[in-house]
């Protein structure tokens, strides 16, 4: 077996949350040869010691970015694709290759990293795409699926994936060594397909200390329900805004908290006057949301694994989630959340009105979600996952 601080890794991911910070986390371990980081610029990262400095910084990154993204806000809607956004990850792709070193693996992201995934494979590297899907095929039946419920065409939806990202996709999970699934249901998504021997679990983690538990911030007696994430049909929002209109709930509020898309529009403007919608909000917005809630609902059946979950779950709140779904890895039914049947908005209302009705209970519900994050899903269990996952491959 390799010791860790022999392996050399390469990171090119994206601006997820549980990415963010490994460029640091294996600097500090000795482990980090190169990085990527996304965000406003594209930096190529190198380790200084026990941190890193940016080697190299893309100039016309900002500017080509704000030309893709404000010529697909001006579309209109029914005309808008994923296509320009997967042609500039393409365009960033060949940008990042040329900065691809030497190294024992090469850890890239699903779709963004086929030109670089090639270039180190010619170095010699192993190679691993982190997937945050499901199999395109189930990802794609499952959206066509939600949007069918709020009667939108699934071309008009922007989870849809165009044929051009799916070949990129096939086209990297071919290439690779490994694919990295977050969940056990996003593996069993995989396994009617070719590549299937190929994805193995690797379950994320997130920022404790960023989402803790603080009940003295409550200001009131309101009965919260949160939601975090996209607020669009794929994510199954209509069952739950049907569900939370269907209770008619005294004294209580449903808060949506992330970016809301047209085709659930419609749906908005027939909901009661006690859902408020936050817009996107920064992870320290977030985790005040969450602080101020009594609940965590999470209605979405096409998932890989919900960062947004896990760090309700991080902040001391119950879930309610679907069944069959990612949530199953981390939610004991009514010991840290709650379970439904997908697509059930009568199941989904009954499982609010239980914990309307029963408060008193949600506090030790919510420590156990809580301890169960502190056991198994943390940053640093995150890291020693994927460490092992190096080891396996290199040795």
């Amino acid at each position: 077996m390799v010791s860790p601080k022999t392996i050399s890794v390469t990171l090119s991911l994206g601006s997820e949350a549980h990415h963010a910070s490994l460029p640091e986390m294996f600097a500090q371990r000795g482990m980090l040869r190169r990085a990527v980081r996304f965000g406003k610029d594209l930096d190529i990262l190198a380790p200084d010691g026990d941190a890193v400095k940016v080697i190299h910084r893309f100039a016309s990154f900002r500017l080509g970015t704000r030309l893709v993204w404000g010529t697909w806000r001006r579309l209109p809607t029914f005309a808008r694709s994923t296509v320009p956004m997967v042609l500039w990850s393409g365009i960033t792709d060949r940008m990042i290759s040329r900065w691809i070193p030497p190294c024992d693996v090469f850890h890239g992201m699903a779709v963004s990293s086929l030109v670089s995934l090639r270039y180190a494979k010619r170095l010699g590297a192993s190679t691993i795409v982190d997937s945050p899907f499901r199999h395109p095929a189930s990802w794609q039946r499952d959206v066509a699926r939600d949007c069918a419920t709020v009667g939108l065409d699934p071309k008009r939806c922007e989870r849809f994936m165009t044929p051009l990202m799916i070949r990129r996709l096939m086209q990297q999970y071919e290439l690779c060594d490994r694919i990295i699934v977050y969940s056990s249901e996003a593996q069993r998504s995989f396994e009617p397909f070719p590549c299937s021997s190929k994805a193995v679990v690797v379950r994320p983690g997130i920022d404790h200390h960023v989402f803790a538990p603080i009940r003295s911030s409550r200001t009131d007696s309101t009965f919260r329900a949160c939601y975090v994430g996209r607020i669009e049909a794929p994510k199954g929002v209509a069952y739950l805004l049907w569900a939370w209109k269907r209770l008619a709930l005294a004294d209580a509020e449903l808060l949506l908290v992330g970016r809301d898309f047209p085709e659930i529009h419609s749906i908005l403007q027939d909901a009661p006057p006690n859902v408020r919608l936050t817009g996107f909000l920064s992870m320290e917005g977030v985790a005040k949301c969450l602080a101020q809630s009594n609940i965590f609902v999470f209605p979405s059946a096409n998932e890989a694994m919900s960062l947004a979950l896990l760090q309700a779950m991080s902040a001391g709140i119950p879930v309610i989630a679907c069944q069959d779904t990612p949530a199953q890895d981390c939610i004991t039914p009514g010991q840290n959340g709650i379970l439904v049947p997908a697509r059930n908005t009568e199941a989904l209302a009954d499982a609010i009105l239980w914990c309307y009705r029963n408060r008193d209970a949600l506090a030790l519900m919510g420590q156990a979600a809580r301890t169960r994050i502190e056991q198994e899903f943390t940053l640093s269990h995150y890291v020693q996952r994927l460490i092992a996952l190096y080891e396996s491959i290199v040795s």
